[in-house]
């Protein structure tokens, strides 16, 4: 009976994804709307009577033609096209376009010495997009953190829309300064269409060229240029990202509308200092640069919601690993994302930060809560499952964190950040068989990175630890080399290379590294309780001592 039912859904999505459905209720109502005409006008003009019934076997008959073309063909923005078959899981089809399944990783041993597993070559959905980072072409090319600033805000804008799947940040800007071809990196990102684009920025004025390009076949749906002052372009990123969504044929409804164009500003300046706090967001743990050049958007600004919500997720950034965070910076974060969802109550991004301040509060209750309103506010937002994920580990809900997890990988899948605590929390929860699968595939997912950025700090951290995991040492300890002459001073750094000394065994050095990691002032004791990277070392008194010094106390108590 399920299997039927199952394929009764699956046989459903299809029509759906093809549309018929649509066509069948509209092709209804203009028939009946056309008999309707004629019952009315043809014996008055003196046609004979069995022309209304004409008309009426006409349109019978024509219904199941119509039908039939919905099944066949697409409109397309290249015109009509013959419909693809369908090559998605029930399940992926079912929640509504999403990217094709990721292909299945090879065994551990296999992976030690194969290279990356390919990513999956199936036509990927129209409905699917990649922001790829805008081209500085400003004189003294001097505006990568604006360029950067303005494809990442349209990512963020389009992420909120309900049939639209776009590629993280973190994916798409795999391909900055590479000369990648669409079609490979369509493949790659399981995207439909690419948007490419460029900033000329000079005195207060701006141009920005786009262009919307197919990956299936590198033909161009759609390019615009836009000449603005400065003041206008957080309206402009709004105009970009809807001009886009009518090329891909998809429409707002209000909400998604008022999504888009969510806690801005028309102070140039405000809007300047905020891209360089964006900026300064992406590297490290140490944010107080941030949170400054936040501070002085909103002197330029005080309405600017966004730079409100900023201040609260930079602090809230360094306050989940305890990073010498001060009562005042917390009680500053606090007020920050309550003035943020005072200005605008649809900002899901405030909601995240102040779920992670109450989360390092122990208000664990009212930081779900905060998390759940982000996800209503915003479902298709991975980085909020990922976080609310982290969250639900560090509490012990290791079954809620698992699904979670599942959950982010499903709407980023291969993000490697995702793979890496996912299986984290399988492996907690004595799933080895999945463990290893996820591990693979996250260790693929970093390696691809890699081959992209080399000193990606965060992948040579990261794939330190998958790589001892899966076991392949040799690896492991080159990368955790590498990340240690790439961010030999940042938290981040000590504490995941402690994971990978003690998964492989190196206890001496896992403990060094946790002590350098201690005098840095941080870690959150509800994750390192519950990492099952320190199996190994809960019974040393030296991992006891530190676990003490990082909690305030001989008693091992949460701060």
């Amino acid at each position: 009976m399920s299997e039927d039912r199952s394929k009764l859904q699956t046989w459903f999505a299809e029509l759906r994804r093809r549309k018929v459905i649509r066509v069948a209720a509209v092709y209804l109502v203009a028939a009946w709307l056309l008999i309707q005409v004629a019952d009315a006008v043809f014996e008055p003009i003196g046609l004979p009577a069995w022309s209304l019934k004409l008309v009426i076997v006409l349109a019978a008959l024509g219904f199941p033609l119509a039908c039939v073309l919905a099944w066949a063909f697409d409109v397309t923005p290249r015109g009509i096209e013959r419909a693809e078959v369908g090559t998605q899981p029930a399940a992926a089809i079912a929640v509504g376009r999403a990217n094709p399944s990721p292909p299945e990783p090879p065994s551990a041993a296999a992976s030690a010495t194969a290279p990356a597993a390919a990513p999956a070559t199936a036509a990927a959905p129209s409905e699917s997009v990649a922001i790829l980072p805008f081209v500085d072409m400003s004189p003294e090319r001097d505006q990568e953190y604006f360029c950067d600033g303005i494809a990442e805000e349209i990512i963020n804008a389009l992420c909120c829309m309900r049939n639209l799947r776009v590629a993280s940040r973190t994916s798409s800007f795999q391909f900055k300064g590479h000369a990648a071809d669409v079609r490979e990196i369509g493949r790659t990102l399981g995207v439909g269409s690419v948007l490419e684009g460029s900033v000329r920025k000079a005195g207060n004025r701006v141009r920005i060229t786009t262009q919307l390009v197919s990956t299936a076949d590198g033909y161009h749906l759609w390019s615009e240029s836009f000449d603005r002052d400065l003041g206008d372009v957080f309206a402009l990123q709004a105009e970009i990202a809807q001009r886009m969504l009518k090329a891909l044929k998809l429409s707002l409804d209000r909400r998604e509308t008022a999504m888009l164009e969510r806690g801005g500003t028309t102070n140039a300046e405000a809007y300047d200092l905020y891209l360089r706090g964006r900026s300064h967001m992406r590297f490290g743990t140490n944010s107080r640069p941030a949170v400054e050049l936040f501070r002085r958007a909103l002197e330029r600004d005080p309405r600017f919601a966004q730079a409100h919500a900023e201040i609260a997720s930079a602090i809230a950034q360094r306050g989940m690993w305890r990073l010498n965070v001060t009562p005042a910076e917390i009680d500053e974060a606090m007020e920050a994302s309550r003035r943020a969802l005072e200005l605008e109550p649809l900002l899901p991004e405030a909601h995240v930060a102040r779920a992670c301040l109450l989360s390092m509060e122990g208000k664990h209750e009212a930081a779900a809560q905060d998390f759940e309103q982000a996800i209503r506010l915003n479902p298709t937002a991975y980085y909020t499952h990922y976080l609310y994920a982290r969250h639900l580990f560090a509490m012990g809900r290791i079954a809620e964190s698992v699904r979670m997890y599942a959950e982010a990988d499903r709407l980023q899948p291969g993000d490697y950040q995702v793979l890496c605590m996912y299986y984290g929390a399988l492996r907690k929860q004595g799933e080895v068989a999945r463990e290893q699968e996820i591990a693979v595939r996250a260790m693929a997912a970093i390696d691809r990175q890699l081959q992209l950025d080399p000193d990606d700090a965060r992948a040579l951290q990261l794939g330190a630890v998958t790589a001892a995991i899966i076991g392949r040492r040799e690896h492991a300890l080159d990368l955790a080399a590498r990340a240690l002459r790439a961010r030999p001073d940042e938290f981040g750094t000590a504490y995941n290379l402690a994971c990978a000394y003690s998964v492989l065994g190196e206890r001496d050095k896992a403990i060094d590294m946790l002590e350098r990691a201690a005098r840095q002032g941080g870690g959150n004791l509800g994750w390192i309780r519950q990492d099952p990277d320190f199996d190994s070392l809960r019974g040393d008194p030296r991992f006891q001592r530190l676990v003490a010094v990082m909690s305030g106390g001989p008693t091992g108590a949460e701060t």
